[in-house]
């Protein structure tokens, strides 16, 4: 009998991490179908290259931790990678919708300081490389000007409560 309820929680858990990779590979598959479409407007696509860049970042970063044999981890490495992921795409999307949303200077840039801050202010992997993980972070000529290293959960809980939604 506990043989079959392990069996069976084994099987579970297969099929929830199998779909949990799943959206990261959609993720990655739409930002990179967006980026390499020519027909794309130039700001989309620099949108969907953030997105890219991000998810190959955090990917490298969910693999070494993976593959670091000095940690003992007390969570599944690669459904939080894939948690990240969502919450990335949601919060880039989120800014993007906002930022649309305003039409006075003074207010995008109070929309942009939002989320540059919450992302600045969230790092998930404390990176030392702060030249590579703020390559857009201060990049003016991009809009998504966000930390590669960032704790996209938190990051998102910050701007929706600034925002003043859920």
């Amino acid at each position: 009998m506990k043989k079959l309820i392990l069996l069976l929680a084994l099987c579970l858990l297969t099929t929830v991490g199998g779909q949990a990779q799943e959206a990261f590979k959609e993720i990655y598959n739409l930002s990179n179908k967006t980026l390499i479409d020519n027909k794309e407007d130039k700001e989309v696509r620099k949108v969907a290259l953030f997105k890219v860049d991000a998810l190959v970042y955090m990917n490298t970063k969910f693999l070494e931790v993976l593959l670091d044999s000095t940690k003992q981890h007390s969570y599944n490495v690669m459904a939080r990678r894939d948690s990240m992921a969502y919450y990335m795409y949601d919060y880039v999307n989120l800014f993007t919708k906002e930022y649309a949303r305003v039409n006075k200077k003074a207010e995008k840039d109070r929309i942009l300081k939002i989320f540059r801050d919450a992302s600045i202010n969230s790092p998930l992997f404390n990176d030392p490389d702060r030249e590579y993980v703020l390559s857009y972070y201060n990049r003016e000529d991009f809009l998504t000007q966000f930390s590669l290293d960032t704790d996209w959960v938190k990051a998102n809980a910050i701007v929706r409560r600034k925002l003043g939604q859920k």
